[in-house]
């Protein structure tokens, strides 16, 4: 129970320290259980947990403490799991040198204990990292040796789902020359991959693997991509997002957004296509995914430049340049694991008993080797002490160079976060002020004209009252958006009082209810309390009341009320107003913060269409939420949703 709290907290992003008391207490009893399955099943569900969310740093580590201690009590089938899960995250980071290596080990093993699914497995994990160095062929060669092993588990086994989705990913990736040597040039390769998907989709499905099956869909949506059935393609690409969104695996979902936002881009739905690559480049960055970041970069660097935005163009081009000298340094860093791959696997496997006996003489030659090494051990003895020595200048080294890396990294979030904002800042400008300044001069330049009569001048000078009222209205929103975005914002969250709020927020508008004669009716009373900033949930409610009083007939009336249920504290602002569409309410009530479509009032008040975005925005900074539905039998129930306070 210990371990699942600690891997719910993760993924909140729960301080490390309140972390570690979990696991800590978690891998204690383990160790007090006279099963050490306990002990060393904590490992592998530990690394689990970091390797899913993309920690592969925190994964990598928790995974070397399990072999340091299943190598111990010879339990070589979880040792060989260690290995397997390591060669997946060395793929993801391009470290093949270390992929190939731990897959080898698990290779050995597996086939010490005879387990032809375990092989099976790593032969899966092999055809990835072919396929990441280009080399088809082979990685064709070992899922098809694969698949007839993972099949003898069963038809409907997750191994055979999994294999031939990396069969399908060979095909759809493979030159032309290789497609010739596997047998499936053309576009039958995408007929194939359509129907090895539509096998395998299932499979996902019974076995509740949603990143497995988002892969899947993937790869079918590209097919129907190539062979030009866009409205298919559509379809299916829509379907992945949505399912790896409900899966646990953010790698997989990085890699979704990526590729089904460049397919947006690709079919001129920029809107869609460049919000996709924002969130697979942000994804990308936190996990490590060089691939992934180098693409998305890339492609929104080519927009940006498409739409003339030359400075955001430029700043993802040196993403895109940074990401990519990366690489190369690592391919060049990993030459020798591209010549080391050119082995053949089922040879070398026939191979590990030879070996053992070279290892058996070479233990023989070092016997007859001791009395010499003795005579030597004066000179062994200052070596150590230069190696200690040069160890710890290097530690030194490496210390400081980590330091300036995250110096670095915190910069270019910085930097990031400055240019998506400064973009946003920019469009509102752009769209929501031209136009009240506009009216503005003509309307000045009439009066400077004397071209106005007293009854048009009543007339014009009400339309652009409202008109820069709705501007004030925006201006205010804006810069309290832009100070949460730009100043380093901290919430101060503490008991407040609903109703002292209310008073003095209602008090603003005092003017506006007797234009419009609202009565408005309070029934806060001085017991309903929320944890909450009080400034930011003044800031809502005085949002929210002015979007009724807004689009309240004359005459009507406003209800303020609190409701209570086993877990919520909820705020309600209830108008007899116009009411809202239905898609409206939908866009409120999801989970994303978008700015919503604004709309003119009962007196032609017009609105910010920042509103309500800022109400989300800062309602889920203090672990709030904003619900909407109808008031029958006219008007719009607005609730502000709190978790109840726990006395």
């Amino acid at each position: 129970m210990l371990l699942r709290v600690y891997g719910e907290l993760v993924y909140n992003k729960r301080p490390i320290a309140e972390l570690k008391r979990y696991a800590d207490s978690a891998k204690a009893i383990a160790l007090k259980l006279p099963n050490r399955d306990n002990i060393r099943k904590f490992y592998f569900r530990l690394g689990v947990i970091h390797h899913g969310k993309g920690e592969f740093a925190e994964a990598l580590e928790i995974y070397k403490e399990g072999i340091a201690l299943v190598a111990r009590e010879g339990d070589k089938n979880l040792q060989a799991g260690f290995y397997m899960s390591m060669s997946d995250i060395y793929n993801k980071i391009t470290d093949y040198t270390n992929a190939i290596d731990v897959s080898e080990k698990a290779i050995k093993l597996f086939s010490e204990i005879n387990d032809q699914s375990g092989q099976a497995s790593i032969y899966n994990n092999l055809s990835s990292t072919y396929i990441q160095l280009k080399d088809f062929t082979t990685a064709y060669k070992y899922a098809t040796k694969a698949l007839p092993m993972f099949e003898a588990d069963g038809l409907q086994s997750r191994g055979v789902g999994s294999i031939k989705l990396v069969i399908a990913n060979i095909l759809l990736n493979a030159d032309e020359v290789s497609l010739q040597k596997i047998g499936n040039a053309g576009k039958n390769r995408y007929l194939r991959v359509i129907k090895l998907m539509k096998e395998s989709i299932p499979i996902a499905e019974l076995e509740k693997d949603l990143g497995l099956k988002s892969e899947m869909l993937i790869a079918k949506a590209t097919s129907f991509e190539k062979l030009n059935q866009l409205s298919d393609a559509t379809r299916v690409y829509e379907m992945a997002v949505a399912v790896a969104l409900e899966g646990p695996d953010l790698n997989i979902l990085a890699g979704t957004y990526a590729t089904v936002g460049r397919f947006f881009h690709r079919q001129q739905n920029n809107r869609k296509g460049i919000n996709y690559l924002h969130l697979a480049l942000a994804m990308a960055t936190q996990s490590g995914l060089l691939e992934v970041e180098r693409e998305t970069a890339e492609s929104l660097s080519n927009y940006y430049e498409h739409q003339k935005q030359m400075d955001s163009a430029f700043y993802y081009y040196k993403r895109f340049s940074n990401v990519e000298n990366q690489i190369f340094n690592k391919e060049k860093e990993n030459e020798f694991t591209r010549k080391k791959l050119k082995l053949d696997f089922s040879i070398k496997e026939k191979e590990y008993a030879v070996e053992q006996e070279k290892v058996n003489q070479q233990l023989a030659e070092k016997k007859l080797e001791i009395s010499f090494k003795n005579k030597l051990a004066w000179l062994m003895g200052i070596l150590t002490i230069v190696v200690i020595t040069a160890a710890w200048f290097f530690y030194k080294s490496k210390k400081k160079t980590q330091e300036l890396n995250a110096t670095i990294e915190a910069q270019r979030q910085s930097l990031s976060e400055l240019v998506q904002v400064k973009d946003q800042i920019f469009s509102i400008l752009t769209h929501d002020m031209r136009s009240p300044v506009n009216s503005l001069i003509s309307f000045v330049y009439l009066l400077e004209n004397d071209e106005i009569d007293k009854d048009q001048l009543a007339q014009y000078a009400k339309e652009l009252g409202n008109t820069l009222r709705g501007t004030s209205a925006l201006m205010e929103n804006l810069l309290n958006w832009a100070g949460t975005q730009l100043q380093g914002f901290e919430t101060s969250i503490e008991n407040v009082s609903v109703k002292t709020i209310v008073e003095d927020v209602v008090t603003s508008f005092s003017a506006t209810l007797k234009q419009k004669n609202i009565q408005f009716n309070n029934s806060i009373s001085e017991n309903d309390w929320v944890l909450a900033d009080k400034n930011l949930l003044a800031l809502v409610i005085r949002n929210l009341i002015s979007n009724a009083l807004k689009f309240s007939y004359t005459g009507k009336a406003i209800w303020l009320r609190v409701e209570n249920n086993e877990t919520e504290v909820m705020v309600c602002i209830v108008d007899e107003g116009m009411g809202m569409s239905a898609e409206a309410m939908e866009q409120i009530n999801k989970t994303t913060i978008n700015t919503m479509t604004s709309t003119y009032g009962t007196n032609k008040e017009k609105g910010t269409g920042l509103g309500l975005m800022l109400c989300k925005s800062f309602l889920s900074m203090m672990s709030g939420k904003l619900s909407a539905k109808s008031n029958q039998p006219q008007g719009c129930i607005m609730a502000i949703h709190f978790p109840k306070i726990n006395c």
